[in-house]
């Protein structure tokens, strides 16, 4: 991946590494939560509609999705909120650092409960859809303000569409196309930890990345040359 830079010229510093990094956690969450959680998810809103809409028919029960886009919704409210109160002298690089290290907590307190009670525990189940929905909702949320073009942690339809469907300089599509293969990836990864370790697993390990993600970008933000990405 060639990008440092945004599409204007300014430049990112290792925010695109970063985000790779989160798209592949996002890939291993959502994984996990749709073989373990009922088959929903809590990043892929579109799929969550969708089945959201079957429950309603009768296909399956709705409330599971219905409590994952709620929640998501939440979150990226939250987030839009803490991207609204950043101060614009500040570096985007440590609204990066403070909005990962919220999504670790809430990330690692999903995977206590599973781990505690199993995923099908309704003790676990609930809140941990819930808090799994709404830290992606968070960091989608925080994504999108700290603007780096054309690396989605989530949304991967618009970023399909864009690699196929628009003709734009290499660099630009080569971010496009690394962003699908973190997902999908992350959810190879999932169902790999899922088999061979425990159902838990790739919770925590998305709790190691995010952990390295946060302290990752933090320091890089206070190095002396960030003001050139800020």
């Amino acid at each position: 991946m060639t990008g440092g830079t945004r599409s204007g010229g300014r430049p990112d510093g290792p925010l695109p590494y970063v985000l790779v990094a989160l798209a592949f956690t996002t890939g291993m969450i959502d994984a996990s939560s749709f073989l373990d959680l009922g088959q929903i998810f809590v990043a892929a809103m579109t799929g969550n509609v969708i089945i959201l809409g079957l429950g309603l028919a009768g296909h399956g029960t709705p409330l599971p999705s219905a409590l994952s886009l709620m929640s998501f919704a939440a979150g990226a409210a939250g987030g839009g909120s803490a991207v609204l109160s950043w101060s614009g002298r500040r570096h985007r690089g440590l609204l990066l650092a403070a909005g990962t290290a919220v999504q670790t907590v809430l990330v690692c307190g999903a995977s206590v409960l599973a781990s505690r009670y199993g995923f099908a525990d309704p003790r676990a189940r609930w809140p941990v859809i819930m808090t799994l929905a709404f830290s992606l909702g968070w960091e989608y949320a925080i994504v999108r303000g700290i603007r780096v073009p054309d690396l989605n942690t989530t949304v991967v339809t618009t970023t399909l569409t864009s690699l196929f469907a628009e003709s734009v300089v290499p660099a630009r599509q080569g971010r496009r196309l690394v962003s699908i293969c973190a997902l999908l990836t992350g959810a190879l990864v999932s169902g790999t930890l899922r088999r061979v370790l425990f159902p838990a697993a790739p919770l925590w390990t998305a709790v190691l990345v995010l952990t390295g993600c946060t302290v990752v970008v933090y320091v890089a933000a206070r190095r002396p040359g960030a003001e050139r990405w800020r």
